[in-house]
């Protein structure tokens, strides 16, 4: 048995030797090419649907833009009444490309759907362009809500923000690209996006592409949006000799380095996913909860599951160990395991106490997975456990596909579970969805809490977002509750909100959460008897 251990030993050093050569000898033959290559086609046929993608998406862009400027123009409510307010707010959630509503008037902004209706008229900035039919065009407005900026259009007695990262999933790192505004019938052009001429008037470009020094570039019109797309390109001698030379070592060396990268991450990552599937398979991983209570009353009504795992007497992150399961395939079996500690600690406490529910994290594969599905409801019928006790959480990011992240909600909330929105807010887009998704409630992420106090501007997207979730019917917890400022804060606002923090109390054990939720009932029994 030791002959074959070093027999394997040495196999895998040879390779690792093999292929650190390999990445040396191929870097080297690499970079003696590059010293050598003069010229690059300059109509690339990438470039060219990489172009087409981004105009087809500026011509939706502005098409919305045009779309809303009318319907909030035609408006049949009172200007910036209560009920336009909801009007702007209804249009704004059908919306793909902008980020808020507003109202204009004798040179002051007076109300939007995310602000709601000021306490006074704001004198509006500076715009930088005015196009024949009356469009005002800022192109680099800053933003209340957050320390950015974003282009806002506006015309009659109306204005819309565009999205400031409208073309953000079209970015490429090969190419740098400027996407143009282009009224109709001037001959100038607005950049409103991309690291090009943003912010710049100019005038329309000839359609097609070419090539200027080491660039090579393609620009393209369609209706009022024009693109611009640029990829540089190096120029070396072939018969710079040192120059090949230095490339040619940089190259090898980059090779080799490379090869010890690749031989470290996959020792790490190999090493991680071996250690928790070994600590999954021995049920070697913990739950802590963390108590979730009524604002006002104190009374804890939930909480949540959260995965612990020591590892040699070393506490290793969820983050990092969630993370290395959801890449190494092994996330729906860390699921299924906390799960069962869940039932383990507080099967007989969740039938005993049928107002109390644990909430649990499940991933998007989870979310997507019928069997995994059918699992828990047979696990959860064998304990008696009602499926509204067992609350499931997910995040933003699961619900990117929109249609399959609805059909799989609606099948576990047919099951009886309650679905939250994890972590709320760190995805401001999801507003514009929020109502489709048929989820029970959301979870304010803690970024928002932490701003109560501070004076940010950000503290004025709270009740916004509570008022959006009160609207579609939404129950709301708050995150990261630390301070009774905070506490207080949340607790005079209406509708009603839960609260999870430190404040209340830090991941515990089972047994502490149920002696909390017992202690608070012997309170309210002797506060009832006096």
């Amino acid at each position: 048995m030791r002959i074959f251990w070093m027999r394997r030993y040495f196999a895998r050093a040879w390779f690792r030797c093999l292929l650190v050569a390999a990445l040396i000898i191929g870097g080297g033959i690499c970079g003696a090419w590059i010293s050598k290559l003069v010229i690059v086609s300059s109509d690339r046929a990438d470039m060219r649907r990489y172009t087409d993608q981004v105009l087809d998406r500026a011509v939706d862009v502005f098409a919305e833009v045009d779309d809303m400027l009318a319907v909030i123009n035609g408006s049949p409510f009172p200007f910036c009444s209560t009920e336009e307010i909801s009007y702007l707010r209804d249009i704004l959630f059908r919306t793909k490309f902008l980020k808020d509503l507003g109202r204009v008037k004798d040179g002051a902004f007076h109300c939007s759907a995310v602000f709601g209706k000021g306490r006074k008229p704001m004198p509006l900035i500076t715009h930088d362009f005015e196009t024949l039919d009356g469009k005002l065009i800022y192109t680099k407005a800053r933003l209340a809500i957050s320390n950015t900026t974003a282009p806002i259009i506006g015309t009659g007695h109306a204005n819309v923000v565009l999205d400031p990262q409208a073309f953000e999933t079209l970015k490429n790192p090969d190419y740098t690209f400027s996407v143009m505004f282009n009224p109709v019938g001037m001959p100038e052009t607005i950049g409103l996006f991309g690291t090009l001429n943003q912010g710049a008037i100019g005038r329309v470009r000839p359609s097609g592409g070419g090539r200027q020094g080491g660039t090579i570039f393609r620009n393209v019109c369609r209706k009022t949006a024009c693109v611009t797309v640029n990829v540089e390109v190096g120029r070396l001698e072939a018969s710079a000799q040192p120059m090949t030379i230095i490339l040619t070592l940089f190259g090898a060396a980059l090779g080799g380095a490379l090869g010890v990268i690749l031989i470290l991450l996959r020792r790490n990552t190999m090493s991680m996913k071996a250690r928790l599937q070994q600590a999954i398979a021995r049920k070697r991983l913990t739950v802590e909860y963390q108590p979730i209570v009524d604002i006002v009353t104190g009374k804890p009504v939930a909480a949540e599951a959260l995965a612990r795992w020591r590892d040699n007497g070393e506490a290793i992150s969820p983050d990092v160990f969630i993370s290395v399961a959801e890449k190494s395939g092994l996330i729906n079996r860390l699921t299924t395991c906390i799960i069962e500690h869940v039932l383990d600690d507080m099967a007989a406490f969740l039938v005993a106490n049928r107002n109390f529910h644990i909430n649990i994290n499940i991933s998007a594969a989870d979310l997507f997975d019928r069997q995994f599905n059918d699992w828990l409801a047979a696990r959860l019928k064998a304990a008696n456990v009602a499926s509204d006790q067992i609350l499931l959480e997910i995040t933003e990011q699961s619900t990117a596909n929109s249609s399959d992240a609805i059909a799989a909600i609606r099948r576990l909330r047919a099951r009886g579970h309650k679905i939250f929105i994890d972590d709320f807010g760190t995805g401001y887009s999801s507003l514009a969805y929020l109502g489709e998704l048929s989820v029970d409630g959301i979870k304010i992420d803690r970024s928002f809490t932490r701003t109560i106090g501070t004076g940010s501007v950000s503290v004025s997207i709270i009740p916004q977002i509570i008022g959006m979730a009160h609207v579609h019917h939404l129950a709301i917890v708050v995150e990261g509750i630390e301070t009774e400022a905070q506490r207080d804060y949340f607790a005079a606002l209406v509708p009603k909100v839960d609260g999870q923090g430190w404040l209340f109390g830090r991941p515990t054990t089972s047994a502490a959460i149920r002696e909390m939720l017992h202690a608070s009932r012997e309170q309210s029994n002797a506060t009832s008897d006096i």
